[in-house]
């Protein structure tokens, strides 16, 4: 009986590790590089440049400690650097309406206390594991709150902003977007605001990363189909 109960109890004690080991820790890893002269495909236009890295699943989880993949979100980084004269506007509602914001992200990620520590009603039934196992437990919920504080900073952080690109400028950042297949176009457009003109980046998703795949403005392109936002997410 009393083997029994030892096996019970080890029984119990595995998977409750399993599941108390992940919201002690997290830590957030380094993005791509923000210059525009370290990426191998960046693409430029009227002395605008754009380049993007499209995040593989281990990647998305070496950086934002949490597995996209499996969450269906895929992080794209995005450089943009304006070397002209003019000025440029940026949405990322206009490459996909449906994308999913840093915010939206966090919560899929955030690190969960009370989900995580149900299981450990169960360890009543082995009094000689609450030496350890109660410690436990008051770190638990003492670190997730701050643990999801900080996810929530540097995901909000780390996102693209929309945003007015002067003369000299660039700006750099993560979109969060639904995962990609092979051979998808993943279209960049920007907006000249003095003339109104709308310059296209289009990249290709392929085994070897984000490569070039084309460019076109409006100006050159007026009797083509005009191209609307893809969208991933929702309907």
């Amino acid at each position: 009986m009393k083997l029994f109960y030892r096996v019970v109890c080890g029984l119990l004690i595995i998977p409750v590790l399993a599941l108390t080991s992940g919201c002690a820790s997290y830590r957030f890893g380094r993005l791509p590089s923000p210059y525009m002269g370290d990426q191998p495909n960046a693409v430029t236009q009227n002395d605008v440049s754009v380049a993007i890295k499209i995040m593989s699943c281990s990647e998305g989880l070496a950086v934002f400690d949490c597995e996209m993949c499996k969450r269906k979100i895929n992080p794209v980084f995005i450089i943009i650097e304006n070397k002209s004269g003019n000025t440029y506007s940026f949405r990322k509602g206009d490459i996909d309406s449906s994308y999913l914001p840093s915010e939206e992200v966090f919560k899929k990620c955030a690190r969960s206390t009370m989900g995580r520590l149900a299981p450990y009603g169960l360890l009543a039934l082995c009094p000689f594991t609450w030496i350890v196992f109660i410690p436990m437990f008051i770190s638990e919920v003492i670190n997730c709150p701050s643990i999801n504080s900080r996810m929530r900073s540097d995901y909000t952080s780390s996102e693209i902003a929309d945003s007015t690109i002067g003369p000299g400028r660039s700006i750099s950042g993560v979109m969060f977007v639904a995962p990609f297949k092979s051979g998808e176009l993943f279209t960049v457009p920007l907006v000249n605001k003095e003339t109104g003109e709308r310059v296209l980046f289009q990249f290709q998703n392929s085994q070897l990363g984000a490569v070039f795949a084309g460019q076109e403005n409006k100006e050159k392109s007026e009797t083509k189909e005009k191209v609307e936002p893809k969208k991933n997410f929702g309907p």
